[in-house]
């Protein structure tokens, strides 16, 4: 398993290092003008020229050929040295990322951490219950309501349930005014997430139900409810574990449009405000944190099947 790790970790440094590279290439080349977008369209060309000059944009691109002893003194050098060690600043407060993102993440966390786990203990819930009644009523109904919920689109969700707060509790349908104001974006996440959830869900248990050991247990009389919770929930928790990994991100990052609407100052809205303000550091940094984060959890994925079933071997 170890060097099957280091692999992975080596194609990680490439992979976070693309990212990188594609976000530095957006903001610096594609972009356009970064110092008329903060300065705005009144600003001379010399305080623009001083601007550029202060945060480092003035620099070479890539390398600095003027400079054969320092030709790492280019913009892409000090992009990836500050990202990657998350001392980018920002351009409008001029705070430290690293400071900013352990002030916000708590209210990130707030919202993600009770959603997931209401989300996957209702799914599971309820895709073993319909899994278990498959073919009837319950069956039907349950897998109906769960194509709907998947395609509501999620924004619907959320402005539904602010409006329905609004003729309910005014108070509680915007901003942490009551700390009790944080179960309303959770409830909506939790519903918006359930029918995906309970579709997957079922569908790996019943996959895990028609296999020949499953059948064999029948034949010999064992009870279905035996089997299910014995056998099948048990050997289908691998997808379902992956399922869970892959979210992680999202547990960190929070939810962009649940904040945004709901007034949460987590770390969704910091990245939304930030695109909108055009402060690249800040953008760099939480790109880089989403990347790295999502790359660690796709590696824990696969240790993780290396550890729970012993068939997999990771070579």
């Amino acid at each position: 398993m170890g060097p099957y790790i280091v692999r992975r970790l080596t194609q990680a440094v490439f992979t976070v290092g693309g990212v990188l590279l594609i976000t530095f290439l957006l903001f610096r080349v594609v972009a356009g003008d970064i110092a008329a977008a903060h300065l705005g369209p009144r600003a001379t060309a010399q305080q623009r020229a001083e601007w550029m000059q202060k945060y480092g944009y003035d620099k070479p691109l890539i390398v600095n050929l003027n400079e054969p002893r320092a030709f790492w003194d280019a913009q892409l050098v000090h992009y990836f040295s500050r990202t990657l060690t998350f001392q980018n600043r920002s351009l409008i407060t001029n705070d430290m990322l690293i400071q900013t993102v352990i002030e916000r993440a708590p209210y990130s966390l707030a919202i993600t951490v009770p959603a997931m786990a209401l989300g996957w203990a209702l799914a599971m819930v309820i895709s073993t219950i319909v899994a278990y009644y498959r073919a009837s009523l319950i069956d039907h109904v349950g897998v109906f309501l769960a194509v709907l919920g998947m395609c509501v689109p999620y924004l619907a969700f959320i402005i539904g349930g602010q409006w329905l707060m609004f003729q309910i509790k005014p108070t509680m349908a915007y901003g942490l005014a009551n700390p009790l104001n944080i179960f309303v974006p959770v409830g909506i996440a939790v519903i918006a997430g359930l029918g995906y959830s309970v579709r997957f869900y079922r569908t790996v248990i019943l996959d895990e139900a028609n296999r020949d050991y499953v059948r064999t247990a029948r034949a010999k009389g064992v009870p279905l409810p035996g089997v299910m919770f014995k056998h099948i929930l048990r050997n289908c928790m691998l997808p379902i574990l992956t399922n869970l990994i892959l979210a992680i991100p999202f547990l960190i990052m929070g939810s962009l449009l649940l904040e945004t609407f709901f007034g949460v100052p987590g770390l969704g809205d910091l990245l939304l405000s930030s695109i909108n303000n055009r402060d690249e550091p800040i953008v760099s940094g939480l790109t880089f944190l989403t990347a790295l984060i999502y790359v660690l959890g796709n590696l824990a994925t696969d240790v993780s099947y290396a550890l729970f079933d012993p068939r997999v071997q990771l070579s």
